[in-house]
């Protein structure tokens, strides 16, 4: 896809500073708990899982990007990455609130896979919120993909709880997250951040 020059001035699907008027359930603390159901989802990961995992790890669209491509849907090149980049403040001031352990440093007998994103605190996932927040974008441009998007959605957050990186309760909270965040969502259109003859238009 063609790269695409932008304005110096900065369009933002989120404000700098985070949400603070949305809420998101405590987590469980009883991790113990938590571990052994983990454990389980562990133990049924595939090779496929793994190749996704990795795919999705420093780009949690991934699979939606694939989806797009693959149905003829055109976005702007950063327009996933902004809104993954913008929900951070948000995504960042709840998982300081609850400054839940990760799964691995609370139970050392987890072996998680590889990672490069996995430093942060556990709940919410991040990835879960960031994908799923761009699922819910996608599919309110073509909503006729809803079911389609949101599978692709789901593929990434899950998968960083079969990678050991998250608990299951990390991933159902960022899905959350992402969905009390987007009824805030500045969905103005992003093309208007790009000069006339840098746009490029949806195919609906």
């Amino acid at each position: 896809m063609k790269n695409f020059k932008y304005f110096t001035e900065n369009f933002r699907f989120f404000p700098e500073e985070p949400l603070t008027n949305i809420s998101i359930p405590s987590p469980n603390l009883n991790l113990d708990s938590e571990v052994q159901k983990l454990k389980k989802l562990m133990d049924t990961r595939t090779p496929e899982n793994e190749e996704s995992i990795r795919r999705h790890d420093e780009q949690p669209f991934y699979a939606i990007e694939e989806y797009c491509k693959k149905n003829g849907m055109m976005f702007h090149d950063n327009e996933m990455m902004d809104i993954v980049k913008h929900a951070n403040p948000t995504i960042f001031y709840f998982k300081n609130k609850f400054k839940l352990t990760r799964p691995f440093d609370h139970d050392q007998s987890i072996a998680p896979m590889v990672s490069t994103t996995n430093k942060t605190f556990s709940y919410p996932s991040g990835h879960a919120t960031q994908s799923m927040l761009v699922g819910l974008y996608v599919s309110s441009k073509f909503p006729e993909h809803k079911e389609g998007v949101i599978e692709a959605a789901k593929e990434c957050g899950y998968g960083r709880v079969l990678a050991g990186w998250h608990y299951m309760q990390d991933y159902t909270a960022g899905n959350l997250l992402a969905e009390k965040m987007f009824p805030l969502m500045n969905k103005s259109d992003y093309g208007k951040a790009l000069s006339k003859n840098d746009k490029i238009n949806r195919k609906r």
